[in-house]
């Protein structure tokens, strides 16, 4: 190739800031679309736990594992699992291996936007169309603080999340409702105002499970804890409740009801959270998803392979699709043949991702069955005796 390719990557979350930082590393430039307008719009969610052979190895390939590890928690990797009384069917403390250890995503956003040029990132800007022009390039339609613009690219990157923009233009498939909803809450300044419920939690993450619910606490890096409270429903349940979940009261009161057969203790968990609490239907994927491939356009991250967060997998194969695609430039660059590059990548990304979706599917089953938290935990027990760790 000549000429450095011209590339465009939609969507600044961490995929899509890996793959950028890793196109700097090799100096190839590339724009980033992000509709959001300032990296302070909102707050990112919680915490997720980086894997050793795929996110870490993107940053040691980033240059940026130096700044990962200062803002690493490796105590992150507690756990326990209770049933509805709170009875621990599992507990992890203080483990041997931290090799998955914990990052709030704000900082690890931070970390990756601090490593790029300023102007790197067009917020504010929302992409309208992708479309394939007369001669093979990939023109978007954006909008922005400036308005609409139009641009031609070499090479599209759709890191777009679960309701991308620029999948359309490779398949007409759309995410499918996974059967599970939640609702997200947060409890701030939580060793202040809410000691009792920081020690159930402890440092990492707390799983109460039973009868199709569950209650997931995970301790975040800013003295707060994230709250997960799932059912497993059917996809217009929430809405058709009647409840304004911007309403405090009607949204603990619908959790009360629901949680009712919880420990007390348990129900704090909601009772305790702050009034910001969001509805959030979860969806996927077909575990077996692909598409036929296109010159110029291709997806990372949820926009490829989006499933539920049952195994924790989805920033990791992300990161791990931005490496691959960083590569793929590269080789391009020096060998020619971006198109079979992109190819070759998209090939040994479904059947990493298949993997991996097809586990959390498996791993969705456990956290429901009307057993659970027995089944649940007998698998896990059974995966780390097996592997030596957790399954991944």
């Amino acid at each position: 190739m000549s000429t450095l390719p011209r590339i465009a990557i939609v969507g600044a979350g961490p995929g899509g800031l890996t793959l950028a930082r890793l196109l700097h590393v090799k100096q190839f430039p590339c724009t980033v679309f992000e509709r959001e307008p300032h990296r302070h719009s909102r707050s990112q969610g919680g915490s997720l736990d980086l894997h050793a052979e795929t996110g870490q190895l993107a940053l040691r390939e980033a240059g940026l594992f130096e700044e990962f590890k200062a803002i690493a928690r490796s105590e992150g990797e507690d756990m326990v699992v209770a049933d509805r009384n709170g009875k621990e069917y599992f507990k992890q403390v203080d483990a041997e291996s931290n090799d998955r250890p914990e990052v709030d995503r704000i900082q690890l956003r931070n970390v990756l936007l601090d490593s790029l040029p300023a102007e790197a990132v067009q917020w504010g800007t929302s992409v309208r169309s992708v479309q394939r022009t007369k001669n093979s390039q990939i023109e978007i339609q954006s909008e922005g603080p400036n308005g609409l613009h139009s641009d031609i690219f070499d090479l599209v990157v759709g890191a777009d999340g679960a309701w991308s923009r620029v999948r359309p233009i490779l398949t007409d498939t759309k995410p499918h409702y996974s059967t599970i909803s939640a609702l997200d809450l947060r409890i701030r300044e939580v060793d202040s105002r809410h000691a009792e419920v920081g020690r159930m939690v402890g440092r990492g993450s707390y799983l109460a499970l039973s009868h199709q619910k569950c209650l997931i606490a995970q301790r975040n890096g800013d003295n707060s804890i994230r709250v997960y409270a799932m059912f497993q429903c059917t996809e217009d349940w929430l809405a058709n409740t009647g409840v304004d979940f911007s309403d405090e009261a009607q949204a603990k009161g619908l959790l009360s009801h629901e949680f009712q057969a919880f420990a007390p203790s348990l129900q704090d968990l909601f009772l305790d959270a702050d009034p910001d609490i969001t509805a959030r239907p979860m969806y996927m994927f077909p575990t077996d998803h692909t598409w036929k491939h296109a010159a110029g356009v291709t997806l990372l991250g949820d926009a490829a392979h989006l499933m539920t967060p049952f195994a924790g997998e989805g920033v990791n194969l992300a990161m791990m699709d931005a490496l691959d695609i960083s590569n793929a430039v590269a080789k391009a660059a020096t060998e020619g043949g971006l198109d079979e590059a992109i190819l070759a990548y998209e090939e040994k990304m479904f059947e990493r991702s298949h993997k991996s979706m097809e586990e959390t599917w498996h791993n969705l089953g456990l956290f429901f069955m009307e057993d659970s938290p027995k089944s649940f935990v007998g698998f896990f027990e059974e995966m780390m005796a097996r592997f030596g760790g957790p399954p991944e």
